[in-house]
Order: structure tokens, then C-alpha cells, then sequence
């Protein structure tokens, strides 16, 4: 019996690692970065006050007279 429970809980902590390593592997920014050029040049779709498509830098280009500029990235999807 406590093998088996050993066995169970050590199954578990193996997927759970390996789930964190994986999500911190492929996550590519995290609060607080600065966006790559090669993210910047990809063309995202806007659906916010109409639609479109634009890259990801024309978003980030300041308005006349503001020094910096933030895009939040909200990801959603519904079915």
C-alpha cells in the first residue's frame, strides 16, 4: 500500500515539474520586459474600437508628446 501511494505521489510531482519547466520554457515575457524586435515586427489582429490588422511595434509608438507607450495584451477566446 505505501508503495503504491509513494509511486501516486511521485507520478504526480513529476507532472507538475515538468508542467512548471515547460510554461517557464515557453513563456517569453514576463512583467516588466521589453518586446523583441522579431515580436514587434508580427501582425496582430485588432478588435477593439473596429478591426484590423497592425504589428505590434505601430502599437507601441508613442502618441505626439508622450514618452512611452503601453499595450496591454488581453488573450480571449470564446466558442
Amino acid at each position: 500500500m505505501k508503495n503504491k501511494n509513494r509511486t501516486r505521489t511521485l507520478t504526480i510531482a513529476l507532472v507538475l515539474n515538468i508542467n512548471l519547466f515547460a510554461s517557464m520554457a515557453l513563456g517569453q515575457y514576463s512583467v516588466g520586459q521589453t518586446i523583441s524586435q522579431t515580436t514587434r515586427d508580427k501582425v496582430v489582429s485588432i478588435c477593439a474600437n473596429g478591426s484590423g490588422n497592425s504589428t505590434l511595434g505601430t502599437l507601441l509608438e508613442p502618441e505626439q508628446g508622450l514618452a512611452t507607450r503601453v499595450v496591454w495584451l488581453n488573450f480571449f477566446e470564446s466558442w
